[in-house]
């Protein structure tokens, strides 16, 4: 829920306390699905991962992966009871942000990524838009076993947004490494065999980061953890083709997240 995040470097247009009293709310997009806590406050952001693949990557040619998430953010969130959960008129942050990848095989077990994202958000409160652009490069190396693969992940990423509203624009850096230990499973479904994945992340924010800065508790991030698993393979359902469904916790210098993976988790 990056937009929760801003760079130590940035400030907030005078006057104005911005989405969930934060000085940026336009990298929701970035992190997907999650409850996100700390100390007197609690967000939810939700994602919905539309794609659609213009070229197929093969492992000797490249493809074309075109993104389209449509990421929610709810102010009115309290606790994870079912009760209380958030509806749609509590929505507070609407984000869009469209994406294109070019993925390259460098070998069969090797894929390069990098991808270029524009789009928007809109803090639906002082409809207030705000214009994004991010741009990156991520790899994938597969180690396989006798029913077991291993992967390692990577990712660089640079974004910045901008407002009319705002003579000072905010941005945001990632490097990200990421290890998944795959498993076949002795379970199928729908007539698929279904894989078991452990997964590790660590995030690094090279310029720290200021979770809840414009209230009475912030706090800076420079590195952050996270572990979970999740179950891949499982048979289409609704728009999703063999969806990624899992659980995972983010930590770091008492910030939590609870973290609903819908696709890979890095």
């Amino acid at each position: 829920m990056l937009f929760c995040f801003i760079a130590n470097n940035t400030h907030a247009a005078d006057g104005s306390d911005g989405a969930f009293g934060l000085t940026s709310f336009a990298f929701a997009s970035y992190l997907g699905t999650g409850f996100y806590t700390t100390s007197g406050q609690n967000v939810f952001v939700l994602q919905m991962p539309f794609e659609h693949i213009i070229k197929e990557k093969t492992d000797t040619e490249s493809g074309w992966l075109l993104k389209l998430p449509i990421t929610l953010g709810f102010i009115n969130f309290d606790s994870l009871k079912i009760e209380e959960l958030p509806e749609l008129n509590d929505v507070g942050t609407v984000t869009f942000l469209p994406g294109l990848e070019f993925q390259h095989p460098v070998t069969p077990n090797w894929t390069l990524i990098p991808f270029a994202d524009y789009g928007f958000a809109r803090e639906l409160d002082n409809a207030s838009n705000v214009l994004i652009i991010g741009a990156g490069i991520k790899s994938y190396y597969n180690v396989h076993f006798d029913k077991a693969m291993f992967t390692l992940g990577n990712r660089f990423l640079y974004a910045r947004e901008k407002s009319k509203d705002s003579p000072n624009d905010a941005d945001y850096s990632l490097i990200e490494t990421g290890l998944n230990y795959r498993v076949t499973s002795d379970y199928s479904f729908g007539g698929e065999q279904l894989y078991s994945n452990l997964y590790y992340i660590n995030f690094y924010y090279p310029n720290n980061l200021v979770f809840f800065e414009q209230t009475d508790n912030p706090i800076s991030v420079g590195v952050e953890h996270e572990v979970g698993i999740t179950l891949s393979n499982i048979p289409d359902f609704l728009f999703f083709e063999k969806p990624q469904l899992g659980l995972g916790v983010r930590f770091g210098n008492n910030v939590e997240v609870y973290r609903l993976i819908f696709g890979a988790p890095f």
